[in-house]
């Protein structure tokens, strides 16, 4: 499945998908859509600081796999907003961001429909 079409699909999931991004492993952006409904609620800066923590943390995780398993994915709750992470393929994780009332596994029941 193309990265657009795929960005799109979890947008149109809910009213409270708010970004979807996909990434390499680097932190490298490589697309990334948003909600024209919702607001901005951090920097760009703070933004792309956070998909390379992000992209780094489940670097961290592949090390971990002999050991654990692989990871399905992570969630983290904030006030105002949850960030699940998902890998996508090998080399690259989805970064979606939702209003904090959100299912979760909403959006990682989507993303495993994905062929």
């Amino acid at each position: 499945m193309e990265i657009e079409v795929a960005v799109e699909k979890l947008l149109k999931l809910s009213p409270s998908v708010r970004v979807v991004t996909v990434c390499d492993l680097n932190g490298k952006l490589v697309y990334s859509a948003r909600s024209k409904k919702v607001s901005i609620l951090v920097s760009k800066k703070q933004s792309l600081a956070s998909l390379k923590a992000a992209a780094y943390d489940w670097k961290q995780r592949k090390k971990l796999l002999k050991s654990l398993g692989a990871c399905k994915y992570v969630v983290a709750e904030y006030d105002k907003v949850k960030r699940i992470v998902i890998p996508a393929g090998k080399n690259h994780i989805l970064y979606v961001t939702t209003t904090a009332s959100l299912d979760h596994n909403k959006v990682v029941r989507k993303v495993r429909s994905f062929k």
